[in-house]
């Protein structure tokens, strides 16, 4: 008798053993573990931030623009010598420049050598290198604000591909309960149509409702896999890792839908106002930009060079050509050079235009962008509105349908109905049961929906732990 008892518990604590094991296999997915697996598998994401990376390093180049250009050049060389007097615009044609002045051409080999060391330092240019540099940091800004509204989008899209797990799963089980009852309602019709209380023609009827039921079970299952499929290839995850929470709908219905709807909105930081408030503060800097560059500037020139040759100064031919390459004269040279364009004036009235138009582009798309959002808030919550009312109406045709249901398979089961009028009535039910997952769905959306416009998303995440 006892082994017989402790058997039995053993088989009990097997069996629970097994239970639990799916269970702790298959721990709800939360909105934050599925933004963050989107976050770290989205190449546009990975692009953005390498973007990014890439703009701070043009920052950070910007900076040493003041730096000086220091040349060196060594040429050693075989050739003749041979000019004429007059001047001459060599347009960057003429290969060399000769100093031998003669009666008649000399194509004696000669050797020289030049050594030349040049510094170019372009002092100031009045405004253009600060120019160049608040260019360069509203790139990076411009950047950085794209990838936080590229962020912004993937919330968007995780919050309506977690939204769609729910809805995909909850239909499912209610295709599943429909079943369930179907098959225990077949059971009660062929046990009384072998009782002669009812047709046999009542027990083809729910057999043939039992493998709709079946065929619609056998749907939701392959949407939910789909969807499942659709998230695994987005995030990296395992299907068996996307379970949805089914505690999701009392967070972000109930303690989400006063959160949401009580929080300050904060449409002045929106991702897409900085995106666009950046383009336009780029768009003047490239202006200011375009300005700079017409002011003059000055130069800091310092140049030393060493030239030898195998002629002397006598005008001979020395017929060692190793002598030419041994330095014979030094000179240096230090000086300040401003240059600056006497049209300078008509081109920067032209082309700054340009630029002025385009800036003022960039404000109208920004006050665009503002009317738009503020246009989307009021939306957001007319949409609440409308969500929560159609949930309270369609939890009451839910109620009815019901107890709709309910009478007419007591009206059955007394032989007072016909199973077409028991199937009018399941049909109604399992709408209902459908058209109530659509709007607990929908008022989801909203809630969610108004937090991305009203820049409140992370706040609600983290406060109701979604």
């Amino acid at each position: 008798m006892n082994f017989r008892k402790n058997f039995t518990n053993i088989l009990i604590l097997l069996a629970a053993a097994c239970v639990m094991l799916p269970l702790k296999a298959q721990q709800p997915l939360s909105l934050q573990q599925l933004l963050q697996a989107m976050s770290s598998n989205y190449e546009l994401l990975k692009q953005q931030s390498s973007l990014v990376q890439a703009r701070k390093a043009a920052v950070k180049a910007t900076r040493f623009d003041r730096l000086p250009a220091l040349n060196t050049m060594l040429q050693a060389t075989v050739n003749s010598d041979n000019n004429v007097e007059g001047a001459y615009q060599s347009y960057g044609m003429i290969p060399s420049v000769v100093s031998g002045v003669r009666a008649q051409s000399n194509l004696t080999v000669a050797s020289g050598i030049d050594a030349i060391m040049d510094l170019n330092w372009e002092a100031t240019n009045f405004g253009e290198y600060k120019a160049r540099e608040d260019l360069s940091k509203s790139d990076l800004l411009v950047q950085m604000n794209a990838l936080a509204s590229t962020q912004y989008d993937l919330e968007g899209y995780a919050s309506a591909y977690y939204l769609e797990l729910i809805r995909q799963y909850d239909l499912q089980m209610v295709q599943k309960d429909n079943v369930l009852r179907l098959q225990q309602l077949k059971t009660s019709i062929d046990a009384l149509v072998k009782s002669g209380v009812r047709p046999g023609v009542d027990s083809a009827v729910a057999s043939a409702e039992l493998s709709k039921s079946l065929v619609a079970l056998y749907q939701a299952q392959t949407n939910l896999a789909k969807t499942k499929v659709q998230l695994s290839n987005l995030t990296g995850l395992g299907t068996g890792q996307l379970n949805p929470d089914t505690t999701a709908e009392s967070k972000i219905n109930k303690d989400g839908a006063a959160l949401a709807f009580s929080i300050t909105a904060d449409t002045v930081h929106h991702p897409y106002l900085n995106l666009y408030s950046s383009v336009y503060d780029q768009s003047r800097a490239r202006l200011k930009l375009e300005k700079s560059s017409y002011y003059p500037k000055v130069f800091v020139d310092a140049d030393a060079w060493g030239r030898g040759s195998s002629i002397n100064g006598a005008d001979q031919y020395n017929s060692n050509l190793a002598v030419g390459y041994e330095p014979g004269r030094f000179n240096y040279l230090v000086g300040l050079t401003m240059t600056y364009d006497i049209f300078n004036i008509a081109h920067k009235r032209l082309n700054s235009s340009i630029y002025r138009f385009q800036a003022d582009a960039a404000f109208h798309q920004l006050e665009n962008e503002k009317a738009s959002l503020n246009s989307d808030v009021q939306q957001a919550l007319l949409e609440k509105d409308f969500q929560i009312t159609r949930l309270s109406e369609t939890k009451h045709q839910l109620d009815e349908a019901a107890s709709a249901y309910g009478q007419q398979l007591s009206l059955y089961t007394n032989g007072l109905s016909s199973v077409i009028e028991l199937n009018t009535a399941q049909d109604y039910y399992i709408q209902a049961q459908r058209d109530y997952v659509e709007a607990k769905v929908g008022l989801m959306k909203s809630v969610l929906n108004y937090s991305l416009v009203t820049n409140t998303f992370t706040t609600l995440l983290q406060t109701i732990k979604l």
